[in-house]
C-alpha cells in the first residue's frame, strides 16, 4: 500500500478532501469531518502535505482493520479462521486498495465499522445483564457515532443492531444502558445536524438528489451497481460470499445463530438498501464496501465447515484473491504512469477525456509549465496577480493542491455551488479579488471550460489561452490551458 501511495498523484476525490483539513468545520457540504481530522493529523497539522503523508491515514488503518479482521473470526472461530479473514479482507480492492490507500472517508469509517462489529459480536452472545455487557453497550454507542461523523452510512450499525434486538434480543430494551449507548451516538454526530442547521441542510439537500426516488426505473443503474460490487469486492470474493450464503441457507452450521444473524443483520440491509435505490438512480458500489467487508468475516469462519473437496477448493480460490489484487495494485500503477498517451479521447479539443488515470498522473510537470508561464508574464509586466481561479472542484482541487499552493498563490474557485462543494465555505477564509485585479483561469482539455461563458461581465478582458500539452510515454495525454483575465469588475 505505501508503495502504491509513493506510485502515483492524489485522485480527485482524495485531493478534493484534504481541502477539507485546510479548514476544520463539523461538517461539510459532502460528508462529516472524521477524513479531515484523520488528514491533519497524518500532515503533521498541514506541515507535510506530501501524498504520502496525506494518505497515511488509510494505509495505517487498513492495518489496523487487517488485524480487527482477524481477531473478529479468531474470537468466533478460530486461529485459522482469522488468517483467512485477513486474507480475503486484503484482497478486496475496496477495503485494500479504494479505503486502504486512498485517503476517503470510507478509511475511518471502515475501521469503526469494523471495531463496532466487534463489539455488538460480543454483545449478541453475551448471556447475562453484567457490567461487560453494559460496558459494551457504550461502547458500540460511542463506535458507531464515530463512524457516523466519518461517513453517514454509518447509521446502518444501529438499524442492523435494532433489528437483531427487535428480532431476537427484546430482553434488551428493559436495559438502561441501551438508551444511554443510543444517546452517546446521538450526542457524538449532534455538531453535524447544528453545522446544517446553520447551512439550511445543505448536506442532505445534496444527498438526497442522489438517492431520492424521483424517476422512472433503469436497471442500468441496478446493473452498474451489482457489477461494480463484483469488481469493487474482487470477484473471487464475490463468489465465496454468495456461495457461504446459499449454503447458510441450505445447510445448518455450528456458528452459534447470533453470531450468523448479527453479522447478516448489520451487512445485508445496506447492501439491499443500494441496490433498490440504484433502481432508480445511479449509485456507487463503494457505498457498501463495510458490508461487503462483514460479509467476508462470515465467509472465514464457515470454511471449516465445508466438505472437504470445496474446503480445499476455497483455500485455493483465497490465494488466487490475494494474487489477482497484487496483480491489480501493480498493473494499476504501470497503466497510470506508463501507458502511452490516453485511454479517453483522442480529439485534440477534449484530449483525454474520459480517462480517470490522468486525475493521478504527474501534476508536478503543470506546476513547472505554469510556474515559467506566470514568471514571464511578471517579466513583461503583463499582470501581477497572484490568484488564480477555477469554476469546478474538479479539477479545482489539483489546481489548488499541485500548482497554487507549492507557488504561494491564491486560489479561488468562482461557480455554482453544486459545482464548488466545500470551496464555497473555503473562499471567505481566503484571499479575495479585488476590483480591478487581475487572475489566471487553468483548465484542461479532458474536462475543458471556456472562462468566456463563465466569467465574460466579471472582467474587462479574457486573453487567448497559452497551451501546454502533457506527454505520457512519448504520446500527448492532456492539454492544460492557461487564461489571463483582466480587470476584475466585482
Amino acid at each position: 500500500r505505501i508503495a502504491n501511495a509513493f506510485c502515483i498523484n492524489l485522485g480527485n476525490d482524495e485531493v478534493y478532501y484534504l481541502t477539507y483539513a485546510q479548514q476544520l468545520q463539523w461538517n461539510y457540504f459532502d460528508h462529516p469531518p472524521m477524513v479531515a481530522l484523520l488528514i491533519r493529523l497524518t500532515t503533521l497539522n498541514l506541515y507535510c502535505t506530501s501524498d504520502i503523508c496525506v494518505r497515511l491515514g488509510a494505509i495505517i488503518l487498513a492495518a489496523w482493520n487487517t488485524y480487527l479482521v482477524f481477531a473478529i473470526a479468531k474470537q468466533i472461530k478460530n486461529e485459522k479462521a482469522g488468517y483467512i479473514a485477513a486474507l480475503l479482507y486484503t484482497a478486496s480492492l475496496y477495503s485494500s486498495i479504494i479505503a486502504g490507500v486512498f485517503i476517503l472517508p470510507d478509511s475511518p469509517q471502515l475501521f469503526f465499522w469494523l471495531l463496532a462489529v466487534s463489539v455488538v459480536l460480543k454483545i449478541v452472545t453475551s448471556q447475562n445483564k453484567n457490567t461487560t455487557l453494559n460496558f459494551h453497550l457504550i461502547g458500540f454507542g460511542i463506535l458507531t457515532g464515530l463512524c457516523i461523523m466519518s461517513k453517514v452510512h454509518g447509521v446502518f450499525l444501529w438499524i442492523g443492531f435494532g433489528l437483531y434486538i427487535l428480532f431476537y434480543k427484546r430482553s434488551l430494551l428493559s436495559n438502561g444502558f441501551l438508551y444511554l449507548s443510543i444517546m452517546l451516538t446521538i450526542t457524538i454526530i449532534f455538531p453535524i445536524v447544528l453545522w446544517n442547521v446553520d447551512n439550511n441542510f445543505i448536506t442532505y439537500t445534496f444527498h438526497s438528489e442522489r438517492v431520492v426516488i424521483n424517476n422512472g426505473a433503469d436497471l442500468t443503474h441496478l446493473i452498474q451497481e451489482f457489477t461494480g460490487g463484483i469488481l469493487y469486492n474482487n470477484p473471487i470474493n464475490y463468489f465465496l460470499i454468495g456461495a457461504t450464503l446459499f449454503s447458510l441457507y441450505k445447510t445448518k452450521t455450528t456458528i452459534a445463530a447470533p453470531v450468523v444473524r448479527i453479522l447478516l443483520l448489520v451487512s445485508l440491509p445496506l447492501i439491499i438498501v443500494v441496490l433498490c435505490i440504484s433502481v432508480f438512480r445511479a449509485t456507487l458500489p463503494h457505498w457498501t464496501g463495510p458490508a461487503f467487508v462483514t460479509l467476508l468475516i462470515l465467509v472465514a469462519i464457515t470454511f471449516e465447515e465445508m466438505t472437504l473437496y470445496f474446503k480445499q477448493l476455497s483455500i485455493r480460490l483465497v490465494g488466487f484473491s490475494v494474487g489477482l489484487i497484487v496483480i491489480i495494485s501493480v498493473a494499476g500503477c504501470l497503466v497510470i504512469n506508463n501507458i502511452p498517451g490516453t485511454l479517453g479521447s483522442k480529439n485534440q479539443e477534449t484530449l483525454g477525456q474520459g480517462d480517470p488515470t490522468l486525475d493521478m498522473y504527474n501534476w508536478d510537470f503543470f506546476r513547472a509549465q505554469f510556474k515559467k508561464i506566470h514568471n514571464e508574464n511578471l517579466k513583461l509586466r503583463l499582470t501581477k496577480t497572484s490568484f488564480v481561479i477555477n469554476n469546478k472542484w474538479f479539477p479545482g482541487s489539483h489546481i489548488d493542491n499541485y500548482i497554487v499552493q507549492p507557488l504561494h498563490l491564491n486560489f479561488i474557485a468562482k461557480g455554482k455551488l453544486e459545482d464548488i462543494h466545500t470551496y464555497a465555505w473555503l473562499n471567505k477564509y481566503r484571499n479575495k479579488l479585488k476590483m480591478g485585479d487581475d487572475a489566471y483561469f487553468i483548465t484542461f482539455s479532458n474536462s475543458f471550460s471556456n472562462p468566456k461563458d463563465l466569467y465574460l461581465n466579471q472582467f474587462d478582458t479574457i486573453q487567448l489561452p497559452k497551451k501546454v500539452i502533457q506527454y505520457r510515454n512519448h504520446k500527448p495525454a492532456r492539454v492544460m490551458y492557461v487564461y489571463l483575465l483582466k480587470g476584475y469588475k466585482g
